[in-house]
């Protein structure tokens, strides 16, 4: 057993005095039993589960009620791998009156891991007598399909997992809501038919996954398995595809793209869904809806990869909204009299090395191993950028896209690069757009442009050296940017209503960060892997100051229970359900194999979190095998091993599942996306929704920043005006129909 330290160490001292000689006052009993609670809440943030679990035998014998000692000792255990502690501690809580459904689902999943699978069973099926939560409810018809799918009973399996299944997640008035349970639910019905050999169920379940949860590597990878088996060779290899955008370190996912592309006849990338335009959009002359002032020029790189940098072509089209001219290198004209709305060729050649520029009639008009810039000659610019052949396109948006300004070809060994030069507030136009979806508010949207220009604006001040010198990357990486061919007309207004307004501090524009969803409350910046962040405090996401909370036992009801009313990530009604809660199945043999590209530990048996930040998402995690174990730090580090590029957040709780003395697999109980620092884009939305002002409601994530305007100096925002208590969360959680209007 580790030291115990620090605070721990007088509690227990105080907690002995306390016990065995009973002289001590009531007020002493209490401040004991905080001092101890505080105590065993930083060792649980750094690790020392063993002190952990002193500190809440000795809350034991004080006869605390709140938190539950039972309970976070059942909790420890079973984080610590001791899964007979574990069942103990939850069979001891769950004989007391006041037991939940929560803590018979949570004696289920312990008997699960120790392969009791019977007792499992029971264990869920009095979950249901006693849930009084859907959410409570949704566990345990899980629990009790995985339990029997586990005991090989198929069938049987099947019966709880129609219960949740045909539930309408949107109906107000079903017996049982379940939408962040649904992915989870439809992943194991297909898992349990694909084991009985109903292979067109099964991929129908597993397309239901991917439709709530298009993140889901488990629901992808089993689907292109089964579109193959069953000779869908162009579903399969738009799957495996897929696959290898998330996850390009596994060998096989190529190896199965190369193998099924010789089964499909013509072209397979002609019908991807992918973005084809037929010619330029932007009107030439200036409306009135053209920016005002364009600010600073960006170089935007296009067609970047996830790591910002951008992709190699070897061909593209190019069609202008108006005559253009091409100006070499040197700044010399090489030709004035492109015409606008022809379509022109822009090709390397591999032999020797040089870029060829052809015209409409393919006419070759010259050709380079220099960079050279296609300069639209009309007041409000535009090309279109057509059907680019890139030299690795997995995972990048290869779609059509029509860019403002111009467009810069800069010639390598292996093709050329192309770059956007545009006015940073015409920039912005695109990059707003899709950063919220469609049907937001206004004030959601001037709040994101303001984040989306003080980004720019940092990236253009701190650029990186390259060769492309390009000052912004189009991925997310950067801030998603896809030009003029995604603009919306709301976003555009907010540009224009902020133009100039910035976040700052001490008079400068600074790194912020955004994130889908939060979870419930946002990361501090000191604990991101970003570095330069400790600007960006943690804040509740809600109307109250409500935390996660202070033991591991809240820590885990808060991945379980639904998102509650008052959090502002759920007030919007247009964000996906599984952003904001999630559940995972990870087979315990997919992470021994990607835990081998970092170092060979034999077959998993126990994935232990070494470190959590204040907010409680995971900073280290130990993933333990048969011949050692390896240590993952920060969150592409944890992603890598147990869902690389599919991971939604680090804000996540463990329970193994057993098959025998193996483990068979892992569940991930999860909240939010993404690394959660920063703006809550579906926070945004919410607070957008609900009438608060964007000044309002940018102090509430950024609280230390000021906003300046360049013409009005620094802006104060408005106090909010809000009810107080709950609102009203919109009948469907992933689309409010009154906005679709």
């Amino acid at each position: 057993m580790r030291p115990v330290r620090g605070l721990l160490a007088a509690a227990l001292c105080l907690g002995a005095g306390l016990a065995y000689a009973g002289a001590a006052a009531p007020g002493t009993d209490a401040a004991g039993a905080a001092a101890a609670a505080e105590s065993a809440w930083n060792a649980f943030l750094a690790g020392d589960l063993e002190s952990v679990a002193a500190s809440y035998r000795y809350l034991s014998t004080l006869g605390t009620a709140s938190p539950d000692p039972d309970a976070n000792l059942a909790l420890m255990a079973r984080d610590r791998g001791l899964h007979d502690e574990a069942v103990a501690a939850w069979v001891k809580t769950s004989v007391k009156d006041d037991a939940r459904g929560f803590v018979w689902n949570q004696r289920g999943w312990s008997y699960a891991a120790l392969d009791r699978l019977s007792e499992a069973r029971s264990s869920f099926l009095k979950a249901l007598d006693r849930s009084a939560t859907t959410a409570d409810s949704a566990e345990s018809q899980l629990g009790l399909a995985v339990s029997l799918r586990l005991a090989a009973e198929p069938k049987k399996a099947l019966a709880p997992l129609r219960t949740l299944l045909e539930q309408n997640p949107f109906d107000q008035n079903a017996p049982l809501k379940s939408p962040y349970i649904m992915a989870a639910a439809n992943s194991e019905a297909a898992r349990t038919t694909g084991g009985s050999g109903d292979r067109y169920p099964a991929m129908a379940y597993l397309r239901q996954c991917l439709s709530l949860d298009p993140r889901n590597l488990e629901c992808l990878k089993d689907l292109a398995e089964l579109q193959s088996k069953v000779g869908e060779n162009r579903a399969a290899w738009y799957s495996y595809q897929g696959l290898e955008a998330m996850d390009p370190a596994d060998a096989e996912f190529p190896k199965q793209v190369k193998r099924l592309r010789q089964f499909i006849t013509g072209d397979p990338e002609a019908a991807l869904p992918i973005r084809r335009l037929g010619r330029p959009l932007l009107p030439p002359q200036a409306g009135e809806d053209a920016a005002g002032p364009a600010g600073p020029t960006l170089r935007v790189g296009l067609f970047t990869a996830p790591d910002g940098r951008p992709a190699t072509a070897l061909r593209a089209y190019f069609v202008t909204n108006s005559d253009f001219k091409i100006v070499a290198q040197s700044g010399d004209v090489v030709k004035d009299d492109g015409r606008a709305m022809h379509q022109w060729e822009v090709a390397y050649r591999p032999e020797n090395n040089l870029v060829e520029l052809r015209d409409n009639a393919r006419n070759i008009v010259y050709t380079t191993k220099q960079s050279f810039r296609i300069i639209p000659s009309a007041p409000q610019p535009s090309v279109l950028v057509k059907n680019v052949r890139l030299t690795d396109p997995v995972g990048l948006d290869i779609g059509d896209r029509e860019v403002r300004g111009g467009i810069e070809v800069i010639p390598n060994p292996y093709g050329f690069k192309l770059v956007n030069e545009v006015g940073l507030e015409e920039y912005l136009y695109g990059a707003v757009s899709v950063a919220l979806p469609h049907g937001s508010d206004s004030e959601a949207y001037k709040a994101q442009a303001v984040v989306s220009r003080t980004r720019a604006l940092w990236f253009k001040a701190h650029r990186a050296e390259n060769l492309e010198r390009t000052d912004i990357c189009d991925a997310e990486a950067c801030q998603k940017y896809l030009g003029l061919s995604e603009e919306m007309q709301e976003a555009g207004a907010a540009v224009r209503a902020t133009a100039g307004i910035t976040l700052t501090q001490d008079g400068e524009a600074v790194l912020v960060l955004q994130h889908d969803n939060c979870g419930g409350v946002t990361e501090n910046g000191r604990d991101s892997e970003e570095p330069g962040t400790a600007h960006l405090l943690s804040v509740s996401d809600g109307e109250r100051p409500v935390g996660i909370g202070h033991s591991p036992l809240e820590l885990e009801l808060w991945m379980h229970e639904y998102p509650g009313q008052d959090r502002y990530c759920e007030a919007s009604g247009i964000t996906p359900p599984a952003e904001s809660r999630w559940v995972r199945f990870i087979p315990a043999a997919a992470v021994t194999a990607r835990a081998r590209r970092v170092k060979d530990i034999g077959p998993v048996r126990h994935l232990r979190v070494l470190s959590r930040t204040s907010t409680s998402r995971v900073k280290s995690l130990e993933v333990v095998g048969s011949r050692g174990s390896v240590r993952l730090d920060g969150f592409k580090a944890i992603a890598s091993v147990l869902s690389p590029g599919s991971l939604r957040s680090t804000l996540f709780t463990v329970q193994p599942l057993m098959a025998g003395s193996k483990a068979e697999s892992f569940i991930l109980w999860g909240a939010g996306t993404g690394h959660g620092v920063g703006l809550c884009r579906a926070g945004l939305l919410g607070q957008a929704r609900m009438g608060r002002k964007w000044p309002v409601i940018l102090s509430h994530y950024f609280p230390n920043l000021k906003l300046m305007d360049p013409f009005q100096k620094h802006l104060a925002p408005e106090p909010a005006k809000l009810p107080v208590g709950h609102f009203k969360k919109p009948k469907n959680p992933r689309w409010n129909k009154k906005q679709q209007k």
